[in-house]
């Protein structure tokens, strides 16, 4: 069968690979200038690099382990952890928080894993657990957090995780996500980085794959026949293929003009924003950070929310990675790196007279995602989880919305094999 794939990103050419070595006749198109989606390795003209999209994997992230060594790349140990932290003025460290913080953390991770335990498999068919999906994560944080600090610490961590605040992400979506971490040992999270970069990653892999890409496409229509699916792009191209795999998210796939699609499937995807998760990244003449206690990591609840030293092979960089309102109120700023810097060296003294500049990479604003990654809103589970990864006829979805591991690398992987094998070999 000819296969076309819409997208370039992780998803895009696992699936492409899969069904590649099934015996089946695949191209990809993708909307951008490259490969790699949401994955983007950034060079400095300074030396060295950074990660401007997807960057952290966990230590039971198995299928992007296989893929990396089937490429020969190797993930790299993070040092980072565990970080400070300043609150109101106060220090603390990750590993160490004030008791009042720690105490409505562990409640809260104590009450999150017995709803876990009692969750069924397709919690959106109970209708007592499908209640849950209507509430925000903000709401039951409230209950079960007792000290004003303990509640920031929870929120700082949660909105992390999620990549928006917690009053935009529903509790049973939440739940789904906190299913993975509850087998894992200390430290499994974040644990890995690809080496050499998640966007360099994918070019090997496409480059290994040497299937027909094509750039600057973007999807405007989709249409079926029965027997054919005609995909139409805003460059005027018009061409048909057997089986057509989606793996645009779900906020993009909202736009797009797709005739007979069920009414039901666009609500569910128009149910799943991503996260409103952005990354900046500031430039400074040396890493004066290798020459202190500090590893580079901080959370506060200062402008600069959460850094990391993001810098790779040498970038003298400290990642800031914002989330939710303020990640939209600072994108908007035209001083967005000023106020970043000012606010680190209110933390972080020896910053001081060493800042060269910054950039910024906003997923937000971006056309093509609208978003960093799938964050699973209030409503999403029962109006959108259910069906969205569903095949609408002869098209099939996939992206880390359509996965368990949603809003991960993980995630995409996944979703690639589910397609692959519903696809199955030629028919």
């Amino acid at each position: 069968m000819k296969i076309i794939i819409i997208g370039a990103g992780i998803s895009g050419l696992r699936a492409a690979d899969l069904l590649n070595q099934a015996g089946h006749q695949v191209e990809i198109f993708e909307a951008r200038d490259r490969v790699g989606g949401r994955m983007l390795t950034c060079d400095l003209a300074s030396g060295g690099w950074f990660e401007g999209g997807g960057e952290w994997m966990d230590a039971d992230h198995h299928r992007v382990m296989h893929l990396m060594r089937s490429l020969g790349i190797a993930p790299e140990i993070s040092q980072q952890w565990p970080g400070l932290v300043v609150h109101r003025g106060e220090y603390a460290t990750e590993n160490q928080v004030w008791p009042d913080a720690e105490a409505d953390a562990d409640h809260v991770h104590e009450e999150a894993a017995r709803l876990c335990r009692e969750m069924p498999d397709q919690p959106w068919l109970d209708p007592e657990w499908a209640k849950l999906d209507e509430k925000p994560l903000a709401e039951w944080l409230d209950e079960q957090c007792v000290s004003e600090r303990g509640r920031w610490w929870v929120e700082a961590v949660t909105r992390s995780d999620e990549g928006d605040d917690t009053r935009r992400v529903g509790l049973l979506g939440w739940l789904l996500g906190y299913k993975h971490y509850l087998s894992r040992e200390a430290g499994d999270m974040s644990l890995y980085r690809i080496a050499g970069g998640g966007g360099r990653l994918c070019y090997k892999y496409a480059s290994k794959l040497g299937l027909p890409i094509s750039f600057n496409e973007e999807l405007t229509a989709v249409t079926q026949n029965g027997e054919r699916v005609t995909l139409r792009f805003a460059s005027g191209l018009e061409v048909s293929a057997d089986r057509v795999i989606l793996t645009t998210p779900p906020t993009v796939l909202a736009r797009l003009n797709m005739p007979g699609l069920p009414e039901t499937r666009k609500q569910g995807f128009e149910s799943i924003p991503l996260a409103r998760a952005i990354k900046v990244v500031l430039e400074f003449t040396e890493r004066f950070w290798d020459e202190m206690t500090w590893s580079g990591r901080l959370m506060s609840d200062l402008p600069c929310q959460q850094i990391w030293d993001g810098g790779r092979a040498g970038a003298k960089i400290l990642s800031f990675y914002l989330c939710g309102d303020h990640a939209v109120e600072m994108a908007a700023r035209s001083d967005l790196f000023d106020v970043l810097y000012r606010a680190l060296c209110e933390v972080i003294p020896e910053a001081r007279g060493k800042f060269v500049g910054g950039q910024l990479i906003d997923w937000v604003a971006d056309p093509y995602s609208r978003g960093a990654f799938t964050s699973l809103a209030p409503g999403a589970v029962t109006k959108g989880l259910p069906q969205i990864a569903e095949p609408w006829e002869r098209v099939h979805f996939a992206g880390d919305h359509t996965a368990t591991w949603t809003g991960f690398i993980e995630g995409a992987l996944e979703s690639a094999e589910r397609v692959a094998a519903e696809i199955g070999g030629p028919r």
